[in-house]
């Protein structure tokens, strides 16, 4: 896992499972997003912190188990957020 950028939006390269994820995420005035562009996938999240939520948000457009990664990533790189 390599955070690309300190401020938002952030950028975030994630191997997991034998899979890239190239992330891309930040704020808007609504909330949260998330972009995976490398897998054509964009949408919008909970809190970081919010496994569950985000999980199941991310389900809707890849494997469970690939959302699960995903979703545990960002909780962790939450710590290391402005």
């Amino acid at each position: 896992m390599e955070l690309k950028r300190m401020q938002p939006p952030y950028e975030l390269e994630l191997s997991a499972r034998g899979h890239r994820f190239h992330l891309l995420f930040g704020k808007h005035t609504y909330g949260n997003f998330l972009c995976i562009p490398n897998w054509d996938i964009g949408c919008e999240l909970a809190d970081y912190s919010d496994i569950f939520w985000n999980t199941e948000r991310l389900s809707r457009h890849m494997k469970k188990t690939d959302a699960i990664s995903v979703a545990q990533a960002l909780a962790v790189i939450r710590e290391y957020l402005n």
